[in-house]
């Protein structure tokens, strides 16, 4: 156990010599003063209670933890740096109404014990961890917001009866009253020449009246 022990960390150093050095610059690795054996790499991320049932799947202790407590507040995993016979990440609980935190592991023991794990940490929440949580917790219950009406646009009132809606109509309306005073002014001389008609025929009629109320004193005189 011990020879598989060293290979292993020799395994690591190796790969680690051959990664760049900027690609390990860019991940954040540091230890914490409650746990300065476990190296932490990146940022932890969150994980919802179905995510989590499939990880006590892999942790018997982790089962018989969430049966006996209940399930957590907030729950995330955490990758660390490899220490045989630990696996890479950490699942880790966070129990907000009592204050703590407890972290588990994966060992990679052996393939008859494939669910073996245990608690590798159970302590208070820091300070900043909680707060952190609880704007998380805090965001998730807020209500979404609404998506943005579209405001309605009213339609274009009608022109009234009569009323001119632009240039264009009002040259219609032009041109239709000027077309209504030539009728009109056509009108008025067909009435003028009508009435000049029947004086015209009146006069005739008394010409010929006159004409022959004359003729037969004429006639007499002649004879």
């Amino acid at each position: 156990m011990i020879e598989r022990g060293l290979g292993v960390l020799v395994a690591a150093a190796v790969l680690a010599s051959a990664l760049p050095a900027h690609a390990l610059g860019d991940v954040r690795r540091e230890t914490t003063p409650r746990r300065p054996y476990i190296v932490e790499i990146g940022e932890p991320y969150s994980i919802g209670m179905e995510a989590l049932q499939q990880e006590a799947s892999k942790i018997l202790e982790l089962q018989e933890y969430l049966r006996a407590y209940g399930y957590p507040d907030y729950a995330e995993i955490q990758e660390i740096q490899p220490q045989w016979p630990w696996e890479s990440n950490e699942v880790r609980l966070y129990y907000l109404g009592r204050d703590l935190e407890t972290d588990f592991g994966h060992v990679i023991f052996s393939a008859a014990l494939p669910n073996l794990g245990v608690l590798k940490f159970l302590g208070p929440i820091p300070p900043d961890k909680a707060h952190q949580i609880e704007v998380i917790l805090q965001a998730r219950q807020a209500p979404a917001l609404p998506a943005p009406v579209a405001e309605a646009v009213a339609p274009a009132a009608a022109p009234a009866p009569g009323a001119s809606t632009g240039g264009l109509s009002e040259a219609m309306v032009a041109r239709i009253e000027a077309a209504a005073e030539r009728a009109a002014q056509a009108a008025d001389r067909a009435v003028s020449e009508s009435d000049a008609a029947v004086h015209a025929a009146d006069r005739t009629e008394n010409i010929i009246a006159k004409l022959e109320q004359s003729t037969p004193g004429d006639s007499r005189r002649r004879r």
